[in-house]
C-alpha cells in the first residue's frame, strides 16, 4: 500500500511541475528571436517589398503572436514569413 501511496505522490508532483511549464511556456512571448541587418536586405528588395514583408524586420515570434522592438512593418502579412 506505501508504494502506490509513493508513486501516486510522485505522479502527482510531476503533474503540477508540468502543467506549471507549460502554462509558462504559452505565455511566453520571447520564444524565437530574429534580429535582421536593414543594411544588407535593402539592397536586395524594392523598396515597397522592403518596407511590407516581415523578413526584412527584426522580431521576436512567440507561439501566438509576432513582436516587433524597433519597427513594425507597413501592412505586411503573416503569410510573406511562413513561406
Amino acid at each position: 500500500m506505501a508504494c502506490s501511496a509513493v508513486a501516486l505522490s510522485v505522479a502527482t508532483v510531476s503533474a503540477v511541475v508540468a502543467l506549471t511549464c507549460t502554462s509558462i511556456a504559452f505565455g511566453t512571448d520571447n520564444w524565437y528571436e530574429v534580429r535582421v541587418n536593414p543594411d544588407g536586405n535593402e539592397r536586395l528588395a524594392s523598396l515597397q517589398e522592403f518596407e511590407s514583408d516581415l523578413r526584412y524586420y527584426s522580431r521576436d515570434e512567440g507561439i501566438f503572436r509576432i513582436c516587433f522592438p524597433d519597427k513594425r512593418p507597413k501592412g505586411g502579412k503573416l503569410r510573406n514569413i511562413l513561406l
